[in-house]
């Protein structure tokens, strides 16, 4: 009985020591797989212009391609030297080497090794001088790398040009200066003289503050903050005439219960240089209030973001009752029943002041939001932080509301920098059910397998203008030519199913893709009669007939209109607006728009945007619910991330060859890609920016022109002086050194730059000549006649509204390319 007893002791020890054992060994084996994500490591690099910081650059893990590193321009003085700083963030500085590169990275110029850092308080700073001369008004690459001990090397990228005339010192002290007493009400006072107020604009909205709001406004009216991050200039256009200056700083504020908001605030300043002082031409200013679940962010119908943009991306799940959101770069999720919020990721530490973990060159992309609360996303741009820190790339996560971690699919490296990953995701970045990726990356339409972590590229060489997507971009469509008849064919292909279903043409008929509204596509088909090529270059399509069709095949809708065909088709502020023209017999004039509602389908999420107003704040952003929601605090959790037990990165080799391309630049960041130089042209003359070509030349720039010009004929090519207008012809006369550029459309202002650079036009008048415009001075062009050999004047109004308007602003120019590489 006792040996029993003993035994039976022994045996219910073993079993309770198994149990803990096994439990241990369970929540070991669980926090080993689980961590928050690493702190970021990697210095941070600057370069020193009249002992101001400025342009500051953050290491990558691998060579970029240099083509698509433009976050800066540098501008080089004439005795070539040059001053860097880093701030090695605790990291031992073994050695310096700096490269010289032609834009596109293929020719290096010039490298060396620095070896003369010096230590200045908490940075490290290295001068030097460049031994080998640029070429003026042209961009290079200039790349450092940065060698740790014991760690792998890490690169910095900037541009370089070389500009006569600049005022850099200027423009720096004007910014900083702007900023920081913005800050201060007393000390702001002569920052009036700088905006003109617009009474129109009553209302304060700190995320679209301008140069025509007040100076309550541009003070930060009741707000008070108070900096709390400093902002370090970068340069992002300089040119003789004017300077354009983009700058990222945090503040903070209190609430009435005296508790701290946080905001993340990015400023862009236009300027020029005259008569000795700064003039601001334009100004804009965003502030981003980072979202904190632990003040008092409830309402009686959901949950205040603060001073956010109204067009904030979020989504909720089929009930409408759980909801992610992304802000200031961070993804939330909050779920009304339970009253909970959870900062799934985010590459910030609260209360940590540290400008890596602010880096904005990344954003998040919500797929979907499942019932259960669990959220599939993908994470764009650079890592700051983490087992990716220093990479650009595209990553897919799926967080998991149970065990409440952020598990890693796949992450996809890319040596292209945040701009153009950015208009490549927001083209198409589609998770699937069947856990593949569908995605548009450098003009090629991949499906990236998440599970065998494998690609396979299903278009390459892709139209964008050919090449749609639905809203919730499960479902695509795009046109090509199948077939021995070349004939015009749509293919629609749904996302989670794989399924794919071709709409073909009537006849000689030509398909043309126009977009979705909602999950519905919208096409048009024209008769080969009624496309035409304008003389522009620009391919119009007449659209007799545009149809919606769903996913099934069925037409649900059909436009058409006797005399009037259909040019295009413009989604915005959910309404699709139809572009309709009339043939005047020689081309298509603009006329009256179709417009059709977006009207949101049955079923749809039933959060809603909200704005409301306060005396403090101005304009802020609420997300209401159907049900009213619970105004109280709320728990607040932070999500873990789960540690990969296998490799999740794939690398992505994209073989398509280099096309002509002109990219717009305008507010700082790239704005668009054009394959026509007088488009790009067009659109930069609209947004304030300046346009390169795929060699990084410089196309067009506002307002930077010379006051007067007058070209010598002798370095004028002969087939320009013969002004011939047929863009095939003048591209052949003037060879491979050269590239046409039909600035057709373009005003007479913006053409006037070619000639600034001493590119003549060659452009037609209102009586049907053919002249050469070769000068201007501040009131005439001067205009070579072809026929006699002379030249003579024009007045600058006569030849816009008489000579070259109604002739259509038809105009051909022309730059030489940058010599062949090797």
């Amino acid at each position: 009985m006792k040996k029993s007893l003993i035994k039976g002791l022994v045996l219910g020890m073993v079993f309770v020591f198994s149990i803990i054992l096994f439990s241990n060994m369970m929540n070991k084996d669980l926090t080993q797989n689980t961590a928050e994500l690493e702190k970021p490591t990697f210095p941070v690099m600057y370069m020193e212009i009249s002992d101001m910081l400025v342009n500051p650059m953050y290491g990558y893990q691998k060579e970029m391609q240099a083509l698509y590193m433009r976050e800066s321009v540098t501008p080089l003085s004439t005795t070539r030297d040059l001053t860097a700083v880093i701030n090695p963030f605790g990291n031992k500085i073994e050695a310096v080497v700096y490269e010289v590169l032609t834009a596109d990275g293929s020719t290096r110029i010039e490298n060396g090794k620095l070896s003369n850092i010096k230590n200045s308080g908490d940075y490290q700073k290295v001068s030097f001088r460049l031994e080998t001369p640029i070429l003026m008004n042209q961009e290079y690459t200039l790349r450092f790398t940065i060698n740790c001990v014991g760690e792998e090397p890490l690169y910095y990228y900037t541009r370089l040009v070389q500009r006569a005339g600049l005022n850099t010192s200027q423009y720096l002290e004007f910014v900083n200066n702007f900023y920081e007493k913005s800050l201060n009400r007393e000390a702001a006072q002569e920052l009036t003289t700088y905006i003109g107020p617009d009474e129109n604009v009553p209302v304060t909205n700190f995320t679209q503050i301008n140069v025509h709001s007040n100076f309550e406004q541009i003070t930060w009216g009741s707000l008070r903050p108070t900096l709390k991050r400093k902002g370090i200039p970068l340069i992002t256009e300089i040119n003789e005439t004017t300077c354009s200056i983009r700058i990222n700083y945090g503040i903070t504020a209190e609430d009435g219960d005296k508790q701290t908001e946080h905001f993340d605030v990015t400023e862009f300043y236009r300027m020029r240089y005259s008569q000795a002082r700064v003039m601001l031409i334009d100004f804009e200013r965003s502030a981003q209030q980072i979202f904190d679940g632990e003040l008092p962010v409830l309402t009686s119908q959901g949950i205040n973001l603060g001073v956010v943009d109204k067009d904030i991306q979020y989504l909720a799940n089929q009930n409408a009752d759980i909801i992610a959101f992304v802000q200031a770069g961070e993804l939330w999720s909050y779920n009304r029943s339970a009253n909970k919020a959870t900062r799934i990721f985010s590459f910030r530490e609260k209360d940590i002041v540290d400008e890596r973990l602010d880096n904005n060159d990344h954003d998040i992309k919500i797929i979907r939001v499942e019932e259960s609360g669990d959220v599939d996303f993908v994470l764009y741009g650079y890592n700051a932080r983490g087992a990716h820190e220093g990479q650009m790339g595209i990553g897919v996560y799926h967080y998991s509301v149970s065990r409440n971690t952020v598990e890693e699919l796949i992450f996809i490296q890319a040596s292209q920098g945040y701009d153009f990953i950015n208009e490549d995701v927001n083209a198409l970045s589609y998770v699937s059910r069947n856990d593949k990726l569908y995605m548009l990356l450098d003009n090629n339409f991949y499906a990236v397998d998440l599970l065998e972590r494998t690609y396979e590229v299903l278009l390459t060489e892709v139209n964008q203008d050919n090449f749609v997507a639905s809203r919730s971009q499960s479902s695509v469509a795009w046109m090509d030519t199948k077939g021995e008849a070349n004939q015009p064919i749509i293919t629609m292909m749904d996302l989670d199913t794989t399924e794919t279903r071709e709409i073909k043409a009537e006849g000689e008929e030509t398909l043309k893709v126009l977009g979705y509204i909602n999950e519905d596509l919208i096409y048009g088909s024209a008769r080969p009669a009624d496309i035409v090529v304008d003389r522009s270059g620009n391919t119009i399509f007449g659209m007799a007939v545009v149809k919606i069709q769903n996913a099934d095949g069925e037409i649900l809708k059909e436009y058409h209109e006797d005399g009037k065909w259909f040019t295009g088709a413009e989604l915005k502020d959910g309404l699709v607006e139809l572009k309709r023209a009339v043939w005047n017999g020689t081309a298509y004039v603009a006329t009256d728009s179709e417009n059709i509602i977006n009207n949101p389908q049955a079923g749809e999420e039933t959060v809603n945007i909200h704005l409301s107003t306060n005396e403090r704040k101005g304009v802020q952003v609420a997300l209401d619910f159907s049900k009213s929601a619970r105004n109280k605090s709320m728990l607040v959790l932070e999500s873990k991330h789960e540690v990969p037990m296998t490799d999740q990165v794939i690398a992505i080799t994209n073989n398509n060859e280099a096309r002509p391309v002109y990219y717009v630049y305008a507010g700082g960041r790239l704005d668009s890609i054009q394959t026509r130089a007088n488009n790009a042209i067009i659109r930069a003359e609209e947004k304030f920016g300046v346009v390169l070509n795929a060699e990084q030349q410089y196309i067009w720039e506002r307002g930077n022109r010379q006051e007067r010009e007058n070209i010598n004929l002798a370095d004028i090519p002969e087939i320009v002086l013969a002004g011939t207008l047929d863009e095939s012809a003048l591209q052949e006369g003037l060879g491979s050194d050269y590239t046409v550029l039909n600035m057709t459309n373009c005003s007479l202002e913006s053409v006037l730059y070619q000639v600034s650079q001493k590119r003549a036009v060659v452009a037609l008048t209102a009586t049907g000549e053919h002249v050469v415009i070769v000068g201007y001075d501040r009131f005439n062009t001067i205009l070579y006649d072809i026929a006699t050999g002379e030249t003579y004047y024009s007045g600058l109004n006569d030849s816009t509204e008489l000579v070259f308007g109604p002739a259509g602003n038809v105009f051909m120019s022309y730059i030489r390319n940058l010599p062949t590489k090797d």
